[in-house]
């Protein structure tokens, strides 16, 4: 198993940043990982002494961009870093990721590769229960 520092090598964000603490499950299509950076009084995405639940996206997204460097690593290559370019169909089921005990646990499908193109679907839970859902739209990056 990685441990967190090692999941942080393979995603486009260090330090605090860095929200996904364990990967639980991982193939081809799909990626299931968990999380206690949400409880984090030092959690960057924090406002108000709060972690609103909107922030469900960057967790989701950050599950993607673990699989695609997951699937780099696998393939012998360097992860390319991916840019967000939409959120579709997203439902927040509660207010806030930070009034639980639970850790976050966070499920990325890919449900579409096309040259640098990737459409990914993400769900979030805490001790089974819905907290967002949607899907995202990830261009990767190419250097020139």
């Amino acid at each position: 198993m990685l441990n967190a520092k090692q999941l942080c090598e393979l995603m486009p964000h260090d330090g605090l940043m860095c929200l996904i603490d364990s990967l639980l499950h991982w193939d081809d299509e799909h990626l299931v990982c968990s999380t206690k950076t949400h409880l984090r009084s030092d959690n960057p995405l924090r406002s108000r002494d709060r972690l609103s639940v909107i922030h469900s996206a960057e967790y989701g997204a950050q599950a993607m961009a673990l699989h695609g460097g997951l699937l780099a690593q696998r393939s012998g290559q360097a992860p390319i870093a991916g840019f967000l370019v939409s959120l579709r169909g997203v439902k927040l089921h509660r207010e806030r990721l930070d009034d639980t005990i639970f850790p976050l646990l966070i499920t990325a499908r890919k449900l579409m590769a096309d040259s640098g193109n990737l459409l990914y679907a993400f769900d979030l839970t805490l001790n089974h229960i819905p907290v967002a859902e949607g899907s995202a739209a990830v261009m990767a990056r190419r250097e020139v």
